[in-house]
């Protein structure tokens, strides 16, 4: 009946009566694929309540829900489950109590509370998850022999989820740490994407695909200037919309160039004094001519919004207009690169945890070290600023323009037009 696929260092989940599964490591390890398949087996098993939650969750497709419908229809589990447009839930004759809850923390955390019987909660992506939530969600989930299934990909040692978790494992945890070469079911496509990545930087490797946390050391430029946290920016047929007030998002775009990647960046002004980085695109080896099918299948809602560029590769921006793209290029001049984060440390920078590449760059854009002193000096090394460097583009006029008072800027929608 079922042809699961299941990493070996994985099999003791479906074994174990533990009350915490937590499973960390880093990206392509199947944490994921295989928490959905232990639910689906505890669902046909037995009649279960199961809530599956993360930070934020504005719909359904930002959920686990296409993964577990995927797996339902590639095992044939229809017998036993029934797909909604919503939930999934069991079928008359098998589980017909079975059922799947699909809440955000950050918005529901409320209903969740007054969520009855809860057999599993799975918290999906759960490094940015607040001590605060951890702390009303735990005893929410108190039915006898219940378990509470975390998962995530490490980014800092002082995260909540990290210490409560990791360092400070409760008792009754099975406790997993994984990572790709555990994962014997990747395609060679995946594979040499990682090969790639741990040629030609290895400590972004150790963190993306090995999990090993990121630690903020005193020559990283934006040591405190930035903070990880998901916002709630949603997206109509229109317009993007933060808290019920529309927004306008900027484009910014770094070429690719020999082994260096295309990096471009989704960023809103929220205000003044916020930045918000909302999405990105990181790719290496990428001709110019597929940009624009990039974008479409990424970020579909830029495709006709305007791109600011490094106006040092004219002849790729002619060629970007050529291919339907609104691209421009950003005026540089001496010092554009210390104005511009000087401008950027005078915002409040909130990244969204999606964006794993730009998280990796802030962490490890640095200043040089004196090799006669040892003292940080204010020199800056140029590497790890692709999405930096696109994120200054999608700003340049706001740094060009700092004196001038923002919030006649950002509220006009023909300033990003």
């Amino acid at each position: 009946m079922m042809n699961f696929n299941i990493p070996n260092k994985l099999k003791s989940m479906f074994s174990t009566k533990s009350r915490y599964i937590i499973l960390y490591g880093g990206r392509a390890s199947a944490k994921t694929y295989t928490i959905c398949q232990y639910l689906l087996v505890q669902g046909m098993t037995s009649n279960k309540t199961i809530l599956i939650t993360r930070e934020y969750q504005s719909s359904i497709k930002d959920s686990t829900y296409s993964e577990l419908k995927n797996i339902i229809n590639k095992e044939n589990l229809h017998d036993y489950y029934e797909i909604k447009h919503d939930t999934i839930v069991g079928k008359k004759d098998y589980n017909q109590y079975t059922k799947f809850i699909f809440k955000g923390l950050a918005k529901d955390i409320n209903t969740i509370k007054s969520t009855a019987d809860i057999d599993i909660c799975f918290v999906e992506e759960a490094e940015t998850i607040k001590a605060y939530d951890w702390d009303v969600l735990i005893p929410t989930v108190r039915k006898a022999n219940s378990q509470i299934i975390i998962a995530f990909n490490p980014v800092e040692e002082q995260s909540d989820t990290y210490q409560r978790f990791v360092i400070n494992k409760p008792p009754h945890s099975l406790g997993i740490e994984i990572n790709y070469p555990d994962n014997p079911f990747l395609s060679d496509t995946a594979l040499a994407e990682i090969e790639y990545m741990k040629e030609k930087n290895y400590s972004k490797y150790e963190h993306i695909y090995l999990g090993k946390p990121i630690s903020m050391t005193e020559d990283v430029v934006f040591k405190n200037y930035f903070k990880i946290e998901k916002l709630d920016i949603t997206h109509n047929t229109r317009d993007f919309l933060y808290n019920g007030t529309k927004v306008y998002p900027l484009y910014g775009l770094d070429f690719g160039f020999s082994t260096d990647p295309t990096a471009i960046i989704e960023v809103f002004l929220l205000d003044d004094d916020i930045i918000y980085i909302n999405r990105e695109i990181y790719e290496h080896k990428l001709l110019i001519t597929k940009y624009g099918e990039l974008i479409k299948q990424k970020i579909p809602e830029a495709i006709n919004k305007r791109f600011y560029c490094d106006n040092a590769r004219p002849d790729s921006i002619a060629q970007l207009n050529h291919d339907g793209l609104n691209c421009e290029g950003a005026t540089k001049s001496k010092g554009s690169i210390e104005a511009g984060i000087e401008y950027l440390k005078g915002k409040q920078i909130i990244v969204n945890p999606v964006c794993k590449n730009m998280i990796y760059e802030l962490y490890n854009y640095k200043y040089k070290i004196d090799r006669t002193t040892s003292q940080i000096t204010t020199d800056i090394i140029d590497a790890n600023n692709h999405l930096i460097d696109a994120l200054r583009y999608a700003l340049y006029k706001q740094i060009s323009e700092a004196k001038k008072p923002l919030n006649a800027l950002y509220t006009n929608p023909n300033y990003w037009s």
